[in-house]
């Protein structure tokens, strides 16, 4: 297996613990729109993909269109509930602070959000403004546009790099954009991750740093 020269971090579910506060609101207002989500139609249907994506599945799935001003009713409770209550994945400062290697941010997310999250958890400093978002390259994943963007950017040809990610969209733009990936166990099941393509999958951002120095997981 080649040595990695470039690690790159998914955002939402990986560095940040986002996941369960946005689709908690996002069904929220789906539910005042008289659409009955579930927090458990997330993860299966909408967890990895952008908003724009997740706002034209809406009514493929639950059969109705939100109201018209379902954008302006959730990004500011979305933004506040954030600001609330986000904290960073439990290990992952602590990886961040081992590191060695180059490392960036490669999200579905839009860059000022990316950036928000990272202030307010206080891992900015471990990035050093090298964030890509691949809503503001209008190819969110599993397209591996961000992908390829990052590796390209830095410096990095995308055999030499890795990716850590945490859903089954990411991780088949990661593929697609032929890195390989280790994929967190916190958001998806590790079935629906390697099955997507992942080379590894681990349960806790503690494995992560020795599985960063061997290529594979501690014994």
């Amino acid at each position: 297996m080649p040595d990695r020269e470039l690690v790159i971090f998914d955002c939402d579910g990986v560095l940040v613990d986002s996941e369960k506060i946005t689709n908690q609101v996002f069904v929220d207002v789906l539910n005042e729109d008289a659409i009955p989500a579930r927090m458990e139609d997330m993860a299966r249907h909408f967890v990895g993909r952008s908003l724009d994506q997740c706002m034209k599945m809406i009514a493929g799935i639950y059969g109705r269109e939100p109201r018209q001003d379902f954008l302006a009713r959730y990004r500011p409770r979305r933004d506040a509930a954030l600001r609330q209550h986000l904290k960073p994945v439990e290990g992952i400062r602590e990886v961040l602070q081992q590191l060695q290697l180059p490392h960036c941010v490669a999200s579905n997310s839009r860059a000022e959000k990316i950036h928000e999250m990272l202030e307010i958890t206080g891992l900015s400093a471990y990035f050093d403004g090298q964030v890509f978002s691949a809503a503001d390259m209008g190819k969110p994943k599993p397209a591996p546009d961000v992908y390829l963007q990052a590796a390209a950017d830095m410096g990095h040809l995308p055999s030499a790099c890795l990716v850590i990610e945490d859903t089954d969209v990411g991780v088949t733009a990661a593929v697609a954009a032929g890195m390989q990936v280790y994929a967190y166990t916190g958001t998806m099941s590790a079935s629906r991750l390697l099955e997507a393509g992942a080379a590894q999958v681990f349960d806790s951002m503690r494995l992560l740093p020795e599985m960063l120095q061997r290529n594979q997981l501690p014994a």
